[in-house]
């Protein structure tokens, strides 16, 4: 048997923190209306749930969501997972999109894990 140096500690592994998620969004637009498609991606420890906030330029609503919940329709729009789709490995991704009336320009999302 070696000797074993008792001044290093052993490496240790840090728990793991809140691995969050992350959006984004790619828009068709036309005169009067667009569709958004939101992608939303995992951080390093998965999601169990993710809720989308995206604050709608004046003068735009949405019309129509798909895979996705929302909660509003003018202003600051909340979007919430599917039963299908909340549940992500990490680094892996869903998609979800929503129909628009005015200009969908400008907007940024913000992505929560839960």
């Amino acid at each position: 048997m070696g000797i074993r140096d008792r001044t290093t500690p052993p490496p240790t592994t840090p728990p793991p923190g809140p691995g969050g998620c992350s959006a984004s969004v790619s828009l068709n637009s036309w005169t009067g209306g667009f569709v958004a498609t939101v992608r939303v991606t995992a951080g390093s420890s998965g999601t169990n749930g993710w809720t989308v906030s995206m604050t709608l330029p004046g003068g735009a609503s949405v019309t129509n969501t798909w895979s996705a919940s929302a909660s509003g329709s003018t202003g600051t729009v909340r979007f919430t997972n599917v039963d299908y789709n909340g549940r992500l490995g990490a680094g892996q991704g869903t998609e979800f999109g929503f129909q628009g009336n005015g200009s969908g320009t400008g907007m940024t999302p913000t992505c929560t894990a839960s």
